[in-house]
């Protein structure tokens, strides 16, 4: 027999009321030295929790299936709650205490995409089509930061991606600094459908997102396709909702 949606809701505050008993006896457990009690309640922590994530996100998927856009539904909601564990440190009690807190998880478009019966986005090949932009953004960069001709011909060979992805053609320059804008607006017109309107922000936020600093020195690492997928749908969130973008800095006190 299937679950009401508020049955599946019920499920999740006890899970979180579990977990959060768990935590006082994993504390009790650590201050007492009581090993094994410990460690039984931290397993019972983790099944709680990963619990916990598995229902939250069916319920997040499940409601996007049932929306008349499914992907302009899972776009808007962006993220969904879940609960983790937490250890800090308080003053006077020698080790770490446990604590349950809530927090948000992406949602994961491609996994949407595989999960819901018939996919989503207008064009069910988005995905692979995020692919192969991400190849070109990467090979872009590197040209941008001049690396070798043979690192060059690596990400053309190498570069991760689906074999429908390998055959998408994108054009000529299509990460060009003047062909950006329509690439990006391809792949958007793929997710939500026509309708929706990148500009030049959008082309900005993606370009300064898609590499960090690497550790090794010298070199940085592009976005894998899950990263790249990530940024494709915060971009789509900002079109759908209009919510602005913003920039975190440390203020003067």
């Amino acid at each position: 027999m299937t679950k009401t949606r508020e049955e599946y809701i019920a499920e999740l505050a006890k899970l979180q009321a579990d977990a959060e008993a768990q935590a006082l006896d994993y504390n009790n457990a650590v201050q007492n030295g009581d090993t094994d009690a410990a460690n039984n309640a931290a397993e019972a922590i983790d099944k709680a929790v990963s619990e916990y994530k598995a229902i939250a996100k069916f319920l997040a998927y499940d409601h996007c299936a049932k929306s008349e856009n499914p992907m302009v539904a899972a776009v808007t909601m962006l993220r969904f709650e879940v609960i983790s564990k937490k250890d800090e440190k308080v003053d006077g009690i020698p080790v770490p205490v446990r604590t349950i807190v809530t927090k948000e998880a992406d949602i994961d478009l491609n996994d949407m995409h595989k999960s819901i019966s018939g996919g989503i986005g207008a064009d069910k090949n988005w995905n692979h089509l995020s692919e192969q932009i991400n190849k070109c953004m990467c090979a872009k960069r590197a040209q941008d930061i001049g690396v070798t001709p043979e690192r060059l011909k690596e990400i053309d060979d190498s570069f991760a991606m689906s074999k429908i992805a390998a055959e998408i053609k994108l054009g000529k320059t299509p990460c060009s600094n003047t062909q950006m804008l329509k690439t990006l607006q391809g792949v958007a017109d793929a997710m939500l459908g026509e309708g929706y309107k990148v500009t030049s922000h959008d082309v900005n936020r993606i370009w300064g997102l898609y590499s960090k600093k690497s550790k090794k020195a010298l070199s940085e690492k592009g976005s894998n396709n899950r990263q790249f997928r990530t940024l494709l749908a915060e971009m789509c969130h900002h079109i759908v909702t209009g919510e602005p973008y913003d920039i975190e800095f440390k203020a003067k006190k």
